[in-house]
């Protein structure tokens, strides 16, 4: 099979494990934005249309063709008409009845062998800080995302800064933990994703696992030899 993606720069290399998670499909069985905007869609906040528009992003992302940058702004712009304080009453009662039923126990498991294990965690994800901010503190988890500007309580639907998207996410990793963790370049790092978007991170780390994987993830993971698991809420 022919390698669609370019060769990806290795992670720096020093001592200290890492292990960091995607989000949708991966830690949460279903994807978070569409599963918000169907909770918005259905109590009346948003208007059903959306959905063909979040369909359509959907496809691209499945085929590796989707401009983040032009679906993050999509998502964010749904939220600028209201003050940020609306919209948080609302994504509280979204966590609840939504997504904390929606994350597996074996994703749950799988945190807490890492984190018993001392490794430094975090969630590394494309879905804008707004849902995974708060999805991230369900699991104590911090988050590695594209973060929406603000301006006077509300969203803009600009997103400052590099986009944690393909092999965006290796760069915003590494400057997470030149922040969070300076002086410290893990060299054990293990990857859980559902997605051949994140091929790039994938095999930059030591230890790519496969979860829930798509088609191409899978057949890549079938030739490489990679773990794969399936992890289901219910």
């Amino acid at each position: 099979m022919n390698n669609p993606w370019p060769a990806s720069r290795p992670l720096a290399r020093t001592t200290m494990p890492l292990a960091l998670f995607d989000l949708d499909h991966t830690l949460l069985d279903g994807d978070s934005n569409c599963l918000w905007l169907e909770y918005l869609v259905e109590g009346a906040h948003l208007p059903p249309a959306i959905l063909a528009r979040q369909a359509d992003h959907m496809e691209r992302y499945a085929a590796c063709r989707l401009d983040i940058a032009d679906y993050l702004a999509f998502h964010l712009r749904l939220l600028d008409d209201r003050p940020l304080a609306e919209w948080e009453a609302l994504r509280a009662r979204f966590l609840t009845d939504v997504v904390a039923p929606r994350i597996p126990v074996a994703a749950r498991a799988a945190v807490e062998a890492h984190r018993r294990l001392g490794h430094r965690l975090a969630i590394v994800t494309a879905t804008h800080g707004f849902l995974a901010d708060a999805i991230g503190g369900l699991l104590d988890l911090p988050v590695i995302c594209p973060r929406g500007e603000q301006r006077d309580g509300r969203f803009t639907g600009h997103v400052p800064g590099p986009l944690c998207f393909g092999a965006g996410k290796i760069d915003c990793v590494e400057h997470w933990l030149a922040a969070a963790h300076p002086g410290t370049a893990p060299r054990e790092r293990h990857f859980y994703s559902d997605s051949a978007n994140d091929l790039p991170l994938l095999r930059a780390v030591s230890h790519p696992v496969v979860v829930n994987g798509d088609a191409h993830l899978t057949e890549v993971a079938h030739e490489l030899g990679w773990p794969r698991l399936s992890w289901r809420a219910g």
